[in-house]
């Protein structure tokens, strides 16, 4: 089994190939709002270089966020394009799993969301212990599933990638023109716009 996987939900871009569960070869960017240039061509660099076409994949999994809402949005789109024009199986899974799927025990996964607030989910060897959500920090904190976790702030230098774990927790995505990224949250726009419905 060919596998093409990528999450572009934080300030690390991971671009990996796996075969059979084992991580074969693997691409990272650091940036902060520019992903969206790069993704497509270190698509191509990883397959180049293993001397792969796009043909020889079998699956591709994609993180489909929570995150930022341009990476989560150039993630999904890219995963959509290459499911749809070389008819590969696309499977998503949840950004903050995909970047904490290689560290044991029980993991709280968190992204800066601003303003005191987190993206956070807390897992136990790939399991859910405490769904996906968009919490205050401060509140999380008291939760007592988090209290006895590691805590893993993502960024470039925390996060661990498992392919076999990622494999085995994605979902298949039925209908690729239905699939939409996870925000998990209203944008700004979205957010001014209801505030002056209201008034």
């Amino acid at each position: 089994m060919k596998t093409l996987m990528f999450d572009v939900s934080t300030n690390v871009m991971f671009v990996g190939y796996a075969k059979d569960d084992i991580l074969v070869d693997f691409s990272i960017r650091i940036a902060i709002r520019d992903h969206a240039k790069y993704l497509v061509d270190r698509v191509d660099q990883v397959l180049k270089r293993n001397k792969l076409k796009l043909d020889d994949i079998d699956e591709v999994i994609i993180g489909v966020g929570p995150g930022s809402y341009t990476g989560v949005r150039i993630a999904v789109m890219v995963g959509k394009m290459l499911a749809y024009t070389k008819h590969v199986k696309l499977k998503k899974i949840s950004s903050l799993l995909f970047m904490t799927s290689g560290y044991e025990g029980k993991v709280a996964a968190l992204m800066d969301a601003r303003r005191g607030h987190v993206f956070s989910a807390i897992y136990q060897n790939g399991e859910i212990i405490l769904e996906e959500g968009y919490r205050l920090f401060n509140e999380l904190k008291e939760n007592p599933l988090y209290k006895d976790a590691q805590t893993m702030f993502i960024d470039d230098r925390h996060y661990e990638v498992c392919p076999k774990v990622i494999r085995e927790k994605s979902d298949y995505v039925t209908n690729v023109h239905d699939l939409i990224p996870n925000y998990l949250r209203k944008t700004e726009a979205e957010t001014n716009h209801d505030q002056k419905s209201k008034s």
